[in-house]
């Protein structure tokens, strides 16, 4: 089966949450990353296909928060897609993935391809 992906996902292990509302919060691992979306370790607790936001711990100071939708969570993982997010989580987002990919000018010439058809 071919890879469909238009984004370049690189390999991490940082710590983030995932927040569905005011009282469903998880810590999670990312296990892969992307301009577009990211595979965390499986969350048992969470439940169905909804909305949420996606916060990456980058230091005991800065949290970048995105908007994102639960595709699954299962045994493979808790996959997230990226609906939205404001230009400075854009920028800390790109340089994380940048950092970690093993062509960093690609990650860049991604942009020029729609992720969206």
């Amino acid at each position: 089966m071919p890879d469909k992906r238009k984004r370049t996902r690189v390999q991490t292990a940082i710590e983030a949450s995932v927040e569905c509302g005011v009282l469903d919060k998880y810590r999670v691992t990312v296990r892969n990353i992307s301009l577009k979306g990211v595979l965390c370790d499986h969350e048992p607790g969470m439940t169905g296909k909804r909305d949420c936001d996606f916060v990456l711990h980058l230091t005991d100071t800065l949290q970048v928060r995105i908007e994102a939708r639960i595709i699954r969570n299962d045994a493979e993982g808790l996959a997230l897609d990226f609906v939205g997010m404001d230009e400075e989580a854009f920028f800390h987002l790109r340089n994380l993935v940048r950092y970690h990919a093993d062509d960093p000018d690609a990650i860049d010439r991604e942009l020029g391809t729609p992720a969206f058809t």
